[in-house]
């Protein structure tokens, strides 16, 4: 049974047919993602995703600041998930939405990343989810799937996690693995403890509970685009240079009595009024053919939203650097919302780690604030940056560790300070040796 029949059994068992929840919705989440996944074919949507999302998150870093045992604590969680920040971001743009689950086994916390598709969302109060069914994980045994489903629900300021486990069928089950899930209520929470993440695109319904892949509503231009493909496909397939030749110029077989060819390259025939040998090779017509097909690609990408420079050349040759920068506005800005996305949904992951920091008590409570350093590196020259960089050095607006930092990003503000402080011990300015 497909993952699009098995929400229908999933909303029955949790009574959320008479609250009207849209199965159609499913299903659609559950096509955005085989779509996403299909991999016989170009994908346009997988293409978008992949590029949008190296330029929203490449050279660029996150950090907690904070100097307490739960800011140290978070500081891994942060650097686990942002490692998976290129996973996390194509599959939102390419399937509506992404959600990263925490939790805690022996006593360290990890994540799953879990697409829209496998998620419900049952309530919402305002931006925040209070309740969502999530299909947490499925197995097989003995030629049959089971799905593990976890239940989320807000009441009040308590959040109630439960675990429920059903066969192929919808049916109640019991898998060994999970029979000692046990669940939990934890107060003092406002939102369901996972982060999701979803896509910036408009998805043109009354309701904004799920996202749309970063290709939504391009169906018709992209089947245009596979069928131009195709026949340009089939245009160098027939290409094939004819030599037709008077017939008595090949010798009869013994056997039969045709007329015996040196190869398919020749065609034999009468050839009483014309030359006795002529080439046959017509042009390809490569031009009218890749003319349409980069029409398409620039109507594809303004229908996504996008700038030149995705399935088209970027528009670069004589231009300023100031009408670069315009050229790729639309990409820009595309990236921004991108980007307040991921933010939102760091937020709300750390936030959710926090609040099982303090219930397993995995580390002392403590102040803690995210930080984001984005690149600005697709509208900017390094070397402008680095120019802007020393005048604000010089002004006393930026620290010497921060402009480390932009030069080694992997470094972090504490690390790039020792540094600096070791490089001054190392080689002293002349003012420092003279004692002014």
């Amino acid at each position: 049974m497909t993952l699009k029949s098995i929400w229908r059994f999933i909303l029955r068992l949790f009574g959320l047919e008479k609250k009207g929840m849209d199965e159609k919705q499913m299903q659609s989440n559950a096509q955005y993602a085989d779509q996403y996944e299909d991999s016989s074919k170009i994908n346009f949507t997988s293409i978008f995703a992949n590029k949008l999302t190296t330029l929203a998150v490449s050279e660029s870093t996150a950090d907690i600041d904070g100097d307490n045992a739960r800011a140290d604590f978070l500081q891994d969680c942060l650097k686990d998930i942002w490692a998976n920040r290129k996973r996390l971001a194509s599959r939102m743009l390419g399937t509506g939405g992404c959600a990263a689950v925490p939790y805690v086994k022996d006593g360290e916390l990890h994540f799953d990343l879990i697409p829209q598709s496998r998620i419900i969302i049952t309530s919402k109060k305002g931006e925040r989810i209070t309740g969502a069914i999530l299909l947490a994980d499925s197995k097989k045994l003995d030629n049959r799937t089971y799905y593990r489903l976890t239940d989320y629900k807000v009441e009040g300021d308590t959040l109630t996690i439960s675990n429920r486990v059903i066969d192929e069928y919808g049916s109640p089950a019991t898998v060994e693995e999970w029979k000692d899930l046990a669940d939990h209520s934890i107060s003092g929470v406002d939102r369901v403890l996972f982060a999701f993440f979803k896509s910036p695109i408009d998805n043109r319904r009354s309701s904004d509970k799920y996202g749309v892949p970063i290709t939504y509503g391009c169906d018709e231009l992209i089947a245009e685009t596979m069928e131009c493909l195709k026949e340009i496909e089939k245009e160098f397939k027939n290409k094939k240079s004819r030599t037709f030749a008077d017939e008595r110029l090949f010798r009869p077989d013994p056997t039969t009595g045709k007329r015996i060819l040196p190869d398919d390259s020749f065609i034999a025939g009468n050839m009483e009024d014309r030359a006795a040998i002529e080439i046959f090779s017509p042009d390809i017509r490569d031009s009218s053919y890749y003319n349409r097909l980069l029409h398409l690609f620039e109507l594809m990408e303004k229908a996504v939203g996008t700038s030149k420079g995705i399935l088209t050349a970027p528009e670069t040759r004589g231009a300023t650097a100031t009408e670069i920068k315009a050229s790729i506005y639309d990409t820009y800005a595309l990236v921004a919302d991108i980007r307040a996305v991921l933010e939102n949904g760091i937020d709300d992951y750390l936030h959710a780690c926090d609040v099982l920091a303090n219930y397993y008590g995995l580390s002392p409570m403590g102040e803690y604030e995210v930080k984001f350093d984005w690149s600005y590196s697709m509208i900017e020259s390094s070397t402008e940056s680095w120019a802007q960089l020393k005048d604000a050095q010089a002004m006393g607006i930026k620290s010497k560790a921060e402009v480390r930092v932009w030069l080694n990003p992997n470094e972090t503000l504490e690390e790039a300070q020792e540094k600096i402080l070791e490089i001054q011990k190392n080689e002293p300015t002349m003012t420092e040796l003279l004692g002014e």
